[in-house]
This record gives structure tokens, C-alpha cells and sequence, in this order.
């Protein structure tokens, strides 16, 4: 018998950010067992089949910016979304919410009688409204994250509401629990990555002089962007730090003298990242506030040692051994870790390879299987006489 899962992916699918990691993961979800289809507001450039996609938007608006649409969009999807998921023609059993729904939305899923999983791409937002708040704090700013209060209420009842909920890393995990989700609820998964994506021998940048340190995603507070140009800086290493996404104002503004060093270099966002990580030597990302952070599983993918925090690290990243796994503020481990990895070419060697091989669990088929497991696992107790519990699939480096 075929289980059949409608996915909820609230923005465009493309193949960048969390719509990649949406279709990516739904595509190698379906299997004979599984059929699945991504209701989404549009569809442009990412191969999903054999998943199958409903376009809500019509397709004269791909042609307007998304963000002038978005607000319009929303309630469209919904409706959309629940009419294709509670047509009997539909047989859809499960519902996968990426990342978020409406409450009442939710409750209509449950009402029909369908399974609802949700997936979160990040920290609880009560967690992570401390963590930035504090952060902000620390640079003397008023927090520029956005998350507030309400949000905070609003995202807790349909955390209640839906009925499983895959966690990234052990990090968002710990969040949910601290904030009194249930733990039944919680189902261990993570990201990963594609080989054939990075690919090439292409390099982005010319070859330099000493060690080539990469960051990339958001050069902002969330991702630790000014502790990493400070650490850099103190740790005095011959080499280069470069830099690639788009810059938060907050940064640029506060941290306006390291970003003038010579020896730091900031890119805006480029889509060919293996070429950018086959310029460098070391994978760094001193994350505040993460889920499944797929830059790192793809740094590892490349071959480069990472030195992270526990929320950059992912399921992939294991202290002493694919990297270095540190407390954001704790400076001085940074600036060691940063200095060893550049003094000693062994470290450097042997982390690679480690890197490599953990790499090879988390592409993106293997990383879909287990969540495959999971789904069916969960939608076959439902429907047993006695079966109300899910298997604790095991999650490398969980």
C-alpha cells in the first residue's frame, strides 16, 4: 500500500535556502512506499520529480518579485493546501508542514483525520529570542531579529497542535524540550547534502598565501558574524578569511574596521559554493542560533575541517574530529583552534579526511531514507489496534 504525504512548503521552490532543503529531501523521500506532493506558491529551477508539485500562484506572477506577493499569497496556499489534502481523491494520509501553518489550518489536517509533521528549519523561537537578544545586547543594539512575543505564542500552539515534529539538530531539540514540547512528539533527523552539486575543480578564488578560511551564509549577529571577524583577527594567522553572503547592516556598521583588513575578503552570495570551497582550507561558522545549518554538511562534503559551534555543527561535526565544536564566546578556544588548524598541516590532513568520510552518511538520499523510516513507521502504528509509539530511529552523531 502506498502512503500518500501532502507538503506545505510556504515559499517559492527553488533551489536555493529552505526550498531546496524542502524539495531535495522530498524528492529522495519517495519511493513506492511513499508518494508525496508539494503544494507550493511557485516552481522554478529544482528537479522534485518523482515528487509532484501544485503551483498555487498563476504563472504570469513569476514574473513579479516574490516579496511584493507574499502576503497575498499566504492565505491562497492554505486553502489550497487543504482542499488538495482533504480531497477523498486525494488519499492523503499525512501531512508535512515546511516549516510552518496557521493553526487553524492545522487543526482542520487533524480534523480529517491526518497525521500532521512539522519541520523546524531552527531553534524554538523562545529559545532564540533569548539567544539574539543577548547577542544584540552585548554589541550595545537594539535586537534587529524580529521575533517577538506574540510569534513566540503563536509558533508554541501549533507546536502543541501537530503531532510530530522533525527536529535538525540536537540543539533545536533541546529547545523544544526547554519550552515544554512534548518529547513523544520529537523525531531526531538532520540535513545533508549533494554530491553531484559540488562537483568540478573549478575555484573561485586565485591561490594565496597562507590559510584560506571560508564563511558562508548571512554575515550577521544570528550567524556570529562579528565574534568570527574579531577571533580572526586576534588570532593573527597568515592567510585570508573570506567571507561569502549578504551583509547585515548591524554588522557593517559595528564591525566596519575588521571588515577593512586586507586579509578579510567579503563576497555576496554565489551559487556555485563548491567552487568557493574548493578555494579554501577550512570551513569556519561560529553560529548563535541554528537548526540543520546544510553549509556545514556541505563543507564537510568538500573536505574542508570546520570550526563551529554546537548549534553550527549539525549531526555531522564531532569535536576533535571532523573539527573543532566551541562555545560562541569563548574566545580564546577560537583563536587556538583557529591558530592549530593553521600551524599544523597534519590536523588540517587528518580532519579533511574524517570530514570526507562522516560526509558520505548525509547525502541527501541516505538522510531521506531514515526520515522515509520514520514517516511509515509512524502512519503504520497509527493504524495498528495498539501501536501509538514511533521507533527512535538512530541519527549519525545524535
Amino acid at each position: 500500500m502506498t502512503e500518500r504525504m501532502a507538503v506545505l512548503l510556504q515559499v517559492p521552490l527553488t533551489g536555493r535556502g529552505p526550498s531546496y532543503t524542502c524539495g531535495l529531501l522530498t524528492r529522495e523521500m519517495v519511493t513506492k512506499e511513499l508518494a508525496m506532493t508539494i503544494v507550493t506558491p511557485r516552481f522554478r529551477a529544482l528537479r522534485v520529480s518523482p515528487a509532484e508539485v501544485i503551483e498555487v500562484l498563476p504563472r504570469w506572477t513569476r514574473y513579479i518579485p516574490y516579496r511584493w506577493l507574499r502576503s497575498a499569497a499566504g492565505h491562497k496556499l492554505e486553502t489550497a493546501f487543504l482542499a488538495f489534502a482533504n480531497n477523498p481523491k486525494s488519499q492523503v494520509s499525512a501531512a508535512y508542514i515546511f516549516p510552518d501553518a496557521a493553526l487553524e489550518t492545522i487543526l482542520e489536517l487533524k480534523r480529517g483525520g491526518i497525521t500532521v509533521f512539522r519541520e523546524m528549519i531552527n531553534c524554538h523561537r523562545g529559545t532564540a529570542k533569548i539567544i539574539l537578544d543577548d547577542a544584540y545586547k552585548r554589541l550595545g543594539l537594539v535586537p534587529q531579529h524580529g521575533i517577538t512575543e506574540e510569534s513566540v505564542t503563536v509558533e508554541q500552539k501549533a507546536l502543541e497542535a501537530v503531532d510530530y515534529i522533525f527536529c535538525s539538530n540536537s540543539m533545536v531539540e533541546s529547545s523544544l524540550l526547554e519550552n515544554h514540547v512534548h518529547a513523544n512528539k520529537l523525531l531526531k533527523a538532520s540535513y545533508g547534502w549533494d554530491p553531484a552539486r559540488f562537483s568540478g575543480s573549478e575555484k573561485l578564488l586565485a591561490p594565496s598565501e597562507g590559510m584560506t578560511a571560508v564563511f558562508a551564509g548571512r554575515i550577521c549577529v544570528r550567524k556570529g558574524a562579528h565574534l568570527l571577524l574579531d577571533y580572526w583577527a586576534q588570532s593573527g594567522v597568515k592567510g585570508r578569511l573570506v567571507m561569502a553572503g549578504q551583509l547585515e547592516p548591524a554588522i557593517k556598521a559595528k564591525c566596519a574596521n575588521l571588515l577593512r583588513r586586507e586579509d578579510v575578503i567579503v563576497r555576496d552570495y554565489t551559487p556555485n559554493a563548491g567552487a568557493l570551497y574548493r578555494s579554501a582550507d577550512i570551513f569556519v561558522f561560529p553560529s548563535l542560533e541554528e537548526g540543520g545549518p546544510q553549509v556545514t554538511y556541505e563543507a564537510c562534503g568538500c573536505g574542508l575541517p570546520v570550526i563551529t559551534t554546537p548549534m553550527g555543527a549539525g549531526r555531522v561535526v564531532r569535536h576533535d574530529r571532523e573539527g573543532f565544536v566551541i562555545d560562541p564566546y569563548d574566545k580564546l578556544g577560537w583563536i587556538s583552534a583557529i591558530r592549530k588548524l593553521a600551524d599544523d598541516i597534519n590536523v588540517r590532513r587528518n580532519m579533511a579526511n574524517a570530514a570526507i568520510e562522516r560526509a558520505r552518511n548525509f547525502i541527501w538520499s541516505e538522510v531521506a531514507g531514515r526520515r522515509r523510516r520514520q514517516v511509515l513507521d509512524v502512519l503504520s502504528n497509527r493504524k495498528s489496534p495498539s501501536g501509538n509509539t514511533t521507533k527512535d530511529y538512530k541519527v549519525l552523531g545524535a
